[in-house]
Order: structure tokens, then sequence, then C-alpha cells
């Protein structure tokens, strides 16, 4: 449930471009939403690598840099990309990016259309995400392996989801991104199509993981997408508008949640997917695609690293009608053409490919066996099991090698490395994750035994946690909107989350989560709040601290961990719930209860409700039940402490009119700086992106959209 934070955001704040005036801001503030959401999704359209220089430049001769239009001498991309302190080399796709925002700064029914269709994909996938995982253990069970099944399914999709979300950012980088919509598509309706046809555990955990894939990638180029195109000040608020979805659908979840989790019909709930994002995500596809082809025919993006090639793009865009590409913005050398397998090799060397398969495989070796010991013959006395482990430890050991010293453009460059607010990025959401999967991977199941809940209402329960994600997203958005900070609000939901699990503990060792509807109930909304305090500030903070380029990176990064995290939370609470339920079970089951009778309560919750909630057997189960969480929860607590700290460590960026807090840089790529010709609207633009002094102008900055 923890991974509802990563529901897709997206965003923009072309509305209130420094060529509109303060009035007209504020007469277009109930524009701004839907504006905002349709401009989003022209991140993926982009190509040709510029550099940006920190200081601005009146002068383009003075950012030549010797490479001829054949590609001759081209730029080394691995070693500009070692030194924080140069200029930065950007991708195809951040360019483009960049070009597509200042050609549809006016606004085109274009964008409504390019708006229109991802808030429509939106609604899909946030409907996907409120229902599927309540089949999860009706499906486990249906194979009679709910309680390893279940924690595999947790570890592998976890794993494949962190590994592909770097290669999808590379992809969508050096390609675009339209297309890498496509691919990842392919993967999610394989994968659904998968799991409503498997026949086997290890089946439906495949299907899963194709799914996972598909999943990632869209929540993944959402998300660049919003970083895009969303100024520092206005990220956490927009970003978070499409969890709206959530809140909405809950409420028809339940109801098809209901309709379906019973006998085998779980199997349609999963493959309706398989129609549904097709049908909405291709108009989406398509309109990306159009936005790409008008920005090659305007000519924004047509340059090239020599003088001559800028001075063609500047004349055509002078033709055109079109800002061209000025002050620090330079092209790189044009390569010479090469074969295929020449190119996809120079695109896995971009992509790190090698490292980050060592990274996935050595995870999924190491973790996967915790998952699988209660069901291998002599647990880890079995030499497989151990030898997976040993291989999985093997493999991370060969990543940081080839990390160090065979990559030439590593997964995690040396300058992310040393920058301090991104690492305790990663820490907080790192941990946040290992503690919020050992605590919520039974959770629902625990739920689900306990109460005596219909089907509906316990998938309205279950989606408590991201409703309250969701709303408090956008409160936080509005906060960081407001005081243009995020770290004393992140410090303060990591509290408030501490405080959410600390209800689960309160009283004795026995009525740890036997209590009431309501402190179940509470819990979930403090720990879902608290969180997002602490997504958004991580969110923010981690894109706040780098330049535009290493954005996708750091969005990957951060979503690599933080599921690196869950899988080894996930991990854990296999471990303990495999080795603590089964002798919990045969303790408080009456004597007349027989093991084999104990082995399938173990295996599949649904013959555990068989019983009326005052039956000895099912008064047993919730004992068993009860007494094994306890043990989940105590750790997890006190984990939760460590992103607390971290978050004191956090750089406080002031949030402004910035794409990120490193360069001085708008949205659009031009720097925030006022213009020579004496522009009013760009000294205001300059002003406004500097911290408010007084309480009153920071409202009245606040109100004007500043």
């Amino acid at each position: 449930m923890e991974s509802y934070h990563t529901a897709t955001w997206l965003s923009d704040s072309t509305c209130f471009s420094r060529h509109q005036s303060q009035t007209a801001r504020v007469g277009r503030l109930s524009v701004f939403l839907l504006t905002t959401m349709s401009s989003s999704g022209p991140s993926n359209l982009a190509y040709g690598h510029v550099s940006y220089s920190p200081l601005p430049s009146n002068d383009d001769d003075d950012l030549d840099t010797d490479v001829g239009v054949d590609g001759n001498d081209a730029i080394d991309e691995s070693d500009a990309l070692t030194d924080a302190s140069s200029d930065y080399i950007q991708s195809q796709g951040v360019t483009r990016m960049e070009a597509v925002q200042r050609a549809t700064q006016n606004g085109s029914a274009t964008m409504w259309a390019v708006g229109i269709s991802i808030v429509v994909c939106a609604w899909a996938y946030s409907l996907d995400k409120s229902t599927t995982p309540n089949y999860a253990p009706f499906a486990t069970s249906s194979f009679a392996q709910h309680s390893s099944g279940l924690a595999t399914l947790q570890i592998a999709t976890n794993i494949i989801s962190a590994v592909s979300k770097p290669f999808v950012a590379k992809i969508s980088d050096i390609t675009s991104r339209p297309y890498t919509y496509l691919f990842i598509l392919a993967f999610y309706v394989v994968g659904y199509v998968v799991v409503a046809t498997c026949r086997t555990i290890s089946a439906y955990v495949t299907g899963e993981v194709f799914v996972s894939i598909g999943s990632a990638g869209l929540d993944l180029l959402n998300e660049i997408i919003v970083g895009d195109l969303t100024p520092l000040e206005w990220r956490g608020f927009v970003s978070s508008m499409l969890s709206v979805p959530f809140i909405i659908n809950t409420w028809f979840a339940g109801k098809i949640v209901a309709a379906l989790a019973t006998a085998e019909k779980w199997r349609w709930g999963y493959g309706m997917f398989a129609i549904i994002m097709p049908v909405v995500l291709l108009p989406a596809i398509a309109t990306l695609i159009r936005l790409d082809i008008m920005a090659q025919r305007q000519g924004i993006v047509n340059i090239a690293s020599s003088n001559a090639a800028r001075r063609r793009a500047r004349a055509l865009a002078e033709v055109e009608g079109v800002e061209a590409p000025h002050g620090a913005v330079v092209a790189r050398a044009v390569r010479p053409q090469t074969t295929w397998t020449q190119q996809l090799h120079r695109n896995l060397t971009e992509i790190d490919a090698g490292g980050l398969i060592l990274l996935g495989v050595g995870w999924a070796f190491l973790l996967l066996p915790f998952s699988m010991k209660s069901q291998i013959d002599g647990g880890w006395a079995n030499p497989v099991l151990r030898t997976m482990a040993v291989f999985g430890v093997a493999f991370l050991v060969l990543y940081i090698f080839f990390e160090r010293f065979v990559s030439r453009i590593p997964s995690a460059p040396r300058r992310l490395l040393l920058n301090r607010t991104f690492i305790m990025a990663i820490i907080i959401d790192f941990v946040y994750f290992v503690a919020g999967q050992m605590r919520g991977t039974y959770f629902a199941s625990y739920v689900w035994i306990v109460q005596d809940f219909t089907l509906q209402n316990w998938t309205y329960f279950n989606n408590t946690m991201t409703i309250a994600l969701c709303v408090f997203g956008i409160v936080v958005g509005l906060l960081q909107r407001w005081t243009h900070h995020y770290k004393r609000l992140q410090i303060f939901g990591l509290t408030v989350k501490l405080i959410g699990m600390g209800v689960l503990l309160v009283g004795t060792q026995d009525s740890v989560a036997a209590g009431s509807t309501g402190v179940l109930a509470l819990s979930q909304v403090l720990i879902g709040s608290g969180g997002a305090f602490s997504v958004v500030g991580s969110r923010v903070a981690s894109q706040a601290s780098v330049p535009h380029q290493d954005l996708a990176l750091v969005v990957a990064l951060l979503a690599l961990w933080s599921k690196v995290g869950a899988a080894i939370g996930s991990a854990v609470a296999a471990t303990i719930w495999s080795a603590r339920m089964p002798v919990y079970l045969r303790q408080y089951m009456p004597a007349s209860v027989s093991d084999d009778q104990v082995k399938v309560f173990f295996g599949d919750i649904r013959r555990i409700r068989e019983y009326d909630m005052q039956d000895p057997i099912r008064q047993a189960a919730i004992l068993a039940y009860q007494r094994t969480l306890y043990h989940l929860i105590v750790p997890a607590f006190f984990l939760s402490f460590i992103p607390l700290v971290a978050a004191c460590f956090q750089t406080d960026y002031y949030l402004g009119k910035q794409q990120n807090a490193v360069m001085n840089v708008g949205v659009d790529g031009r720097h925030v700086t006022p213009d020579p010709s004496g522009d009013d609207d760009s000294d205001e633009s300059l002003v406004a992106s500097l911290p408010p002094k007084v309480r009153r102008e920071r409202f009245l900055r606040f109100w004007a959209g500043k």
C-alpha cells in the first residue's frame, strides 16, 4: 500500500508565464489546474544535446565547443557528465522538452488534447492501483500459496520495477517519450493477459512482473514530465493533482472488488486493464507524437554543435516565428552515421545496462530465498537457497566494481553520490519503504481476518491510506507553494507517520492490532498523511538539487532505491511471518485441528474466513495474526526514526521560478535574469524567484501566482 504515493503526478506553470501580467495571472487561476495538467505530456518530445552554463552569457560565440558538424570531434558524454562544476551535456529528451515548452507557452488545442488524454490515463491507472492489489491475497490463495506467494510477488515486482525505471528513464531521454510510452504499454498489456490466464503461481508472478515494468514506466514518465515543465514552487502541488482520481475511484473500487474477488472472477479484475489501458493511452501517445512532429517542422530543436548550425537554427526560427535557442544553449556534435549494432551498443552504454542488470539480479537472488524458504524442504539448510543468497551477494559486489572501473556512464555517477541532499532523500525513501513494507505486506490480510468486513468495505479500508496520501499530497504542495520550502514540512510529516505507527502499538502485545476499527483506521490516516509530507518533500528536494539534465536520472534512482527498500521490507516480513505464523497458529488452534489443517490455514486465508467471528478457530487465527503482526510493526516503528534524522540534514532550497535550484534557468531552458533590453516582465520574473522578505509580500506573491 505504501507504493501508492507514486501515483502519477503531472504539471506545468505556463499560465503564469513571464509574458502575462499580474492581473491575467489572477484572472486565470481557475484555468491553471487544467492547463498545468494538459502541458505535462509533451515532455516526451525532445532531442539534441545542450549544455547549460550556470552563469548567463550575452555572447553565443563564447560558447563554442570546437566540434564539427561531421561529428569527428564529438563530445565524450561520459567525461562531460562526471564534472558537476562544468557545463552539463543535455540529452535529446531534455532538449526537445524545453523546445516544446517554449513553442507552446501561449497554449493550443493540441496541448488541451494532451492534458485530457493524460488525465484519462491517470484515471485508468488509479483505478488499476485501487483494485488489483486487493485481488492478490485471493489469487495467491487460489494456488494455496498465500503466505509465501504474497511475499514473493512483492519482492519480484519491486526488484524488477526498481531496475526497469532507470532503463525507461534513459530510453525516454535518448529516443522520444511517446515511443517510450508505446514500449511500456506493451509490457502492461502482455502482463495482464498472462495474469488473467495463468494456471500456476509462477505464471501469476511472471505476469505481475511484466505489469510492474509497464506500471513503473507510466509512473516514471509522468513524474519526469512534472519536473520538465514545472518550476520548483509549483512542482509539489501540481504533481499531486493527478492523484485526485485515486480519491474518486476509491468508491468504485470497493464495488468492483466485491464483484470480482470471489472464486475465479479475480482474473477478470486483472484482465480488463489489458483492454482499458490501450484505449485510454493511445490517444495521448498519438497526440504527443503529433507535437513532436510539429516541433521538428518549426525548427525549434534542429540545432547542431557548430556556430554555423546554430545560426541556421536561429534563422529558421525567425522565419517560422518561433524563438530560437539562445544564451547558454549549445548543441552537441552531430555523430557520424553508425550501424544499428553500434547504435545499440552506444544506447546500452548510456543506460548502463550492465550495471543495472547486475544490480537487479543481485537483489533478486539475495531476497527471494527469504520468501521461498517456507516452501523449500529444509529451509535455509537447503543448498539451493544458500547458493542463491551467495550469488546475490557476489552480483552486488560485482556491481560495485563494474560501476567503479568499467562503466563509462555509471547509473550512480560521482556527482550524485557527493550530493548530500540527494543522498538524504535516498536514505529517507529507502528506509521509509523498508519499514512500510514490513508493516504493510500482510496488513490487508490481517484486517481481512480480524475484522468482519464485507469485500467492499475491506477494499474501502485498504484504500484509506491511499486517500490520505492523495489528499495531503495536495495540501503539502500548496504549503510548499506558500512557504517556498520543504524541509520543516517533511520533518513534521515524518513525525506524524511515527505517531501513526505508534498507534498500532498502544497497549499490551496481545492487543496490538486486534483493536477497534477506529484505531486501525486512525493509524492508516496518520501514516498516509505523514507519508505525503515526506514523499513530496523527498521528490522536490532531490529534483531541486540537480541540473535539468540529471532530472530523469534522479527520479529513476530515487524510485530504484525506494523499490529496493520495499523489496527488502517484504523479504524481512516474509521471514518473520513464515517463522512465527505457523507456530502461533498451532499454539492457539484447538487440539481438534490437525497439523495438515494448520498448513491449509497458513496457505489460504479464505479457509479461515469460512468460520464465524466467535468460532474458536477464527479466534485462534486472530490471535496468531495479531502476535505475528506485532513482531513486524515493532522493528518498523524503530526504523522509522532513521528518515526523521536524515531529513534534518536536507538542504532547504528555496523553491522559486527555476526548474532547479542549481542552475538559474526556468522550465523553458532560459536564464531567469533581467533582460538586457529592459523588459519589465523579465525583471519581475527575477524578483519573483527570490525569497520574499515579509509575510505580506509572500501572500501577495502567492495570490498573484508568483
